[in-house]
């Protein structure tokens, strides 16, 4: 079981990170105590046959409104595929992803270590971009929906030494089911 730590042997980092997280509105508190629930958790649960590798992380940038915006990402059981409210898969990861929109397109970037240009699926609607990737023991999945139309057939993708980058056209488009996009 994950313990609380001797807070007289090692607390010195304690006020280092409270002051550090606190300057950005964070509560390092808050997020310790959400690690120790999701590790009782995944300890406990019967269903859980194996342990391992589990992912969990969280991003952090500057949102175009001036406020800080974290997205989490990971494979831990009982997490959520965010819009889908579905559990993630057995070992279906999140990749880590960074998201940036201008006022004419939307740029995002996959991190898909040891993955093959082949196994990439990238699907791209009106208002949704989708990536699933089914490679032996590499699986990830990510599904983003927006609050603005996308022009599908904008879409270009690159794929190289394991980064995938998007980039698609805002606004506007065609009524469908989207496009499938080639990588290159």
């Amino acid at each position: 079981m994950v313990g609380r730590r001797n807070r007289d042997m090692d607390d010195w980092d304690d006020d280092f990170f409270d002051d550090f997280f606190s300057d950005f509105g964070i509560d390092i508190n808050k997020i310790n105590e959400r690690m120790k629930r999701i590790w009782d958790r995944l300890l406990r649960d019967p269903d859980v046959r194996t342990y391992g590798p589990y992912v969990y992380g969280f991003t952090y940038k500057v949102g175009p409104d001036g406020r800080p915006v974290f997205e989490e990402f990971g494979n831990l059981p009982g997490m959520r595929v965010p819009g889908l409210g579905q559990p993630v898969e057995k070992d279906v990861r999140e990749p880590i992803t960074d998201l940036n929109v201008d006022r004419d397109k939307v740029y995002v970037t996959y991190e898909l270590p040891g993955v093959a240009k082949e196994n990439i699926k990238l699907n791209v609607t009106e208002n949704n971009i989708t990536l699933d990737v089914r490679e032996g023991p590499r699986k990830y999945f990510k599904s983003m929906d927006f609050d603005f139309k996308l022009k599908p057939n904008t879409a270009r993708a690159k794929f190289t030494n394991g980064i995938l980058d998007v980039t698609v056209e805002k606004e506007g488009g065609s009524t469908g089911s989207g496009r499938t996009v080639t990588i290159e």
